[in-house]
């Protein structure tokens, strides 16, 4: 097989995959100013709620469009809302940092209209309630005032995983 074949086979695996896994459906933010993203991908959720694993880590990939050109730093904030009460979930700097963790070969600074996956490595505590929860995922263009690239929404569940 020449270099060739293999360089556009190498690029087509992960195209498909996206186009083979079934989508995670996801809601529009309260504010419907901030554009949503292409695709979201939580674990193997293709119906809502998502279960989300006690003491795993939930594996969101966030399919979005830059919104400008020369974006450098994009960074994730992560809200959950149970029982009426939202609360920010406090990620580390290496797991926030978007630039870092893009996939497919991606990689910052991102210009207007490029088309980019995510992976989010949300990590789920052992003790975390287990009820209902609303997550929200924004993404943030850090260099140009916070100004939301993309956002979404989508009803989760915390189970404990069955021995």
């Amino acid at each position: 097989m020449t270099s060739f074949k293999k360089f556009c086979l190498c690029l087509m695996l992960p195209l498909m995959w996206t186009l083979v896994a079934a989508n995670t459906p996801f809601r529009q933010c309260a504010d419907s100013s901030y554009p949503m993203p292409l695709m979201v991908q939580i674990d193997d959720c293709d119906a809502l709620p998502c279960d989300l694993w006690k003491g795993s880590e939930a594996k969101i990939d966030i399919q979005f469009v830059a919104t400008r050109n020369s974006m450098h730093r994009l960074s994730a904030e992560v809200h959950l809302t149970s029982l009426g009460v939202t609360i920010p979930f406090d990620l580390d700097s290496s797991r926030k940092d978007v630039c870092n963790n893009l996939l497919h070969g991606a990689y910052c600074p991102l210009d207007a209209g490029e088309d980019v996956t995510y992976e989010l490595l949300l990590p789920i505590a052992s003790n975390q309630p287990e009820v209902p929860t609303r997550l929200e995922v924004r993404l943030l263009d850090t260099e140009n005032e916070n100004r939301v690239v993309s956002c979404f929404l989508a009803d989760t569940r915390v189970k404990k995983p069955s021995l």
